[in-house]
């Protein structure tokens, strides 16, 4: 039931016109509230500098969200590999994140990537939980020269090797790559370098009896082809001049409500960021979905910081892509009311008492325009303020 209407919105997109789906339309112009009336508690109504936020970590966080936008999805590989299980949006790796490699631990990270510059990880797999189906996980990583890469590559692969013995196994019409497959973890990793750019690709098997790994070198064949063919797109940007990359576009990451405190990262400033599409699908929890309806509403920009801001391409757009997150999660919540004062927003809250609310917190969406807002919070009373005042600063773009 809640693939009809991204289903509809999808063939819709085709035609160039919305005809039969529903009432996924809406009004052309999003409503005006009383912005004198609207409770936004402590929140701030005003736009940030967002320059002001800048620290030595910004360049290589940009660099990584260019890296994003080149990534294929791992449903773009197999389009069987639709649910990303992770909540959380970041994907950026940086030489100043400690990220899980596969099979060894963060905290050997930076001894493993000495020459990094800047990174991206994405993972889908077949089924919405851990350990039921077959699993992809693929890694772009950009060092400073094709030696540091190369070097990288070695390294990872012999730490792997170390930590969980498997046996070699080819990558069909790739020589140049180097696998293993683990026989206890019923993992396939390898590794792919390319110039300055090591590619590596995690195919996860927990369940297939009898296994053969034929399929999954297949799989990882098909994952390098993808990521080879997206980083065709993709011009690194020299590392001397990482630091001048934007960190905004066209202002919209100024109002979008900035991340609490303790949400960011305390030595390496705010993790807040804009992606343009295809970054954006890798943090989508239905990446299959959200393309669809990314598709039909022309977005082609994202923001992420304590809400999330999606630009699409008119007003009826942004009142199509609401009607499309709302279906997407309508198995998890129940209708709650709208914010005091701003009647039409759409807020739902968790609809099993004992379900997951990590998965599905109270969350309301807001149209200002071509601008759509997903404001998240475990409170109640504290998401209306905060529906609030991401509305007075989204109308400060008018």
């Amino acid at each position: 039931m809640m693939r009809t209407r991204i289903l509809c919105l999808a063939i819709a997109a085709t035609l160039g016109a919305l005809t039969g789906c529903g009432d996924s339309g809406g009004s052309a112009d999003s409503p005006d509230y009383d912005v004198a009336a609207l409770d936004v508690g402590n929140y701030p109504t005003a736009p940030r500098d967002i320059e002001a936020s800048r620290t030595a970590a910004s360049g290589p966080r940009l660099e990584a969200a260019r890296i994003g936008a080149a990534t294929p999805l791992p449903m773009e590989v197999d389009g069987r590999l639709i649910y990303k299980p992770t909540l959380y949006w970041e994907r950026r790796i940086t030489p100043a994140s400690s990220k899980e490699l596969p099979s060894i631990d963060n905290t050997e990270f930076k001894d493993l990537t000495a020459g990094l510059v800047a990174g991206w990880f994405t993972r889908g797999q077949r089924r919405e939980s851990y350990g039921l189906g077959r699993a992809l996980e693929m890694y772009a990583l950009r060092f400073t020269d094709a030696t540091a890469a190369a070097t990288a590559a070695t390294r990872i692969a012999g730490r792997q090797q170390q930590v969980l013995p498997g046996a070699p196994i080819a990558i069909p019409g790739i020589p140049a790559a180097t696998a293993k497959w683990s026989v206890t973890k019923r993992y396939l990793d390898a590794q792919l370098t390319k110039d300055t750019m090591l590619l590596m690709v995690r195919v996860e098997d927990p369940i297939t009896e009898p296994v053969d790994t034929a399929p999954l070198a297949e799989l990882a064949r098909r994952a390098f082809d993808k990521q080879l063919e997206g980083l065709k797109s993709y011009t690194p940007t020299p590392v001397d001049q990482l630091g001048s990359l934007p960190i905004d576009v066209d202002g919209m990451l100024s109002r979008t409500l900035q991340l609490e405190r303790n949400a960011s990262e305390k030595d390496n400033g705010d993790l807040s960021m804009v992606l343009a599409k295809q970054a954006a699908l890798h943090a989508e929890f239905y990446p299959d979905l959200a393309r669809a309806a990314f598709a039909d509403t022309g977005v082609d920009l994202v923001t992420y910081s304590d809400d999330r801001v999606y630009r699409t391409k008119d007003n009826n757009a942004a009142e199509r892509l609401i009607a499309a997150f709302i279906d997407q999660e309508a198995e998890g919540y129940k209708t709650i009311d709208s914010p005091p004062h701003m009647p039409g927003v759409e807020c739902f809250d968790l609809k099993d008492p004992k379900g997951n609310t990590f998965r599905y917190p109270p969350v309301c969406y807001v149209a200002v325009d071509r601008y759509v807002a997903r404001i998240e919070n475990k409170n109640v009373q504290q998401l209306y303020q905060q529906v609030a005042a991401q509305y007075k600063l989204l109308i400060q773009g008018r």
